[in-house]
């Protein structure tokens, strides 16, 4: 072999442990979120559900989350419950829902949360009002959103399965007769309040406490004024006999 040729069988010798070593490199680093796909979010119960429903979330273990970083959830439309309409930024998402305690992802990636209420959109429960976006109810579906920077989208991140929300137990609706239905599962009750233009008289008859009714001259009161009168009509005749035999 000459030396040209043992240069280049040295080089490519050279290439190929370069090759080896950038593939090796590539493949002892973790790949970043975005190369791989996110793992699956598990919602109990699933379906459907109703106004402050309290739910458990959560992601096993993964490759995807950083761990040691923090997750936050959210709820978000999903126009048709479909993949396509899911949300690009948080713009279509309400910032009022955000669970209330912190969530950290654990060394295997995995994280999850017990007690994260849903709500129907907009809610007075969030003093949020009737015209806010964005809208969750028993016709418009929503998603969960769960990842780790609510306000980039391109962050790891997972989407829940679309679902409606129903009034709750509780909820109150109130018409213009003034009437206020309360509804509770299958039992319905109603409390009719009285119209202002509606008069209510009480009429109390008492007597204050110290003083005696005028009732007349009692029974006691009547033989007692007889007796005296016959007393003074006996000492009347009496004394005019007493008068008489006096010499």
């Amino acid at each position: 072999m000459n030396k040209m040729g043992v240069r280049s069988g040295r080089s490519a010798g050279l290439g190929l442990v370069a090759f080896i070593v950038t593939s090796t490199g590539a493949v002892a680093i973790a790949p970043s979120a975005g190369a791989l796909s996110p793992p699956p979010l598990q919602v109990s119960p699933s379906g459907n559900y109703h106004d402050g429903q309290m739910l458990t979330v959560k992601v096993g273990p993964n490759g995807y989350f950083t761990p040691h970083s923090r997750v936050n959830i959210i709820e978000c439309t999903d126009p048709g419950g479909l993949a396509s309409n899911l949300p690009k930024d948080i713009t279509t998402c309400d910032g009022n829902t955000i669970q209330g305690t912190t969530i950290l992802v654990g060394a295997d990636g995995s994280f999850s949360q017990s007690a994260y209420p849903v709500y129907m959109l907009p809610s007075s429960t969030l003093g949020e009002q009737n015209n806010a976006l964005p809208i969750c109810n028993q016709t418009n579906y929503c998603v969960l959103y769960v990842g780790q920077d609510q306000n980039d989208f391109t962050a790891p991140k997972v989407f829940s399965a679309p679902f409606l929300i129903a009034p709750g137990s509780g909820s109150t609706t109130t018409t213009s007769a003034g009437t206020t239905a309360a509804t509770s599962g299958s039992t319905t009750g109603t409390t009719s309040a009285v119209s202002p233009s509606t008069s209510v008289t009480a009429t109390t008859s008492a007597t204050t406490p110290g003083t005696l009714a005028n009732t007349g001259f009692s029974a006691g009161t009547a033989w007692l004024a007889v007796v005296g009168m016959g007393l003074v009509l006996t000492g009347a005749v009496g004394r005019r006999r007493a008068l008489r035999r006096a010499p």
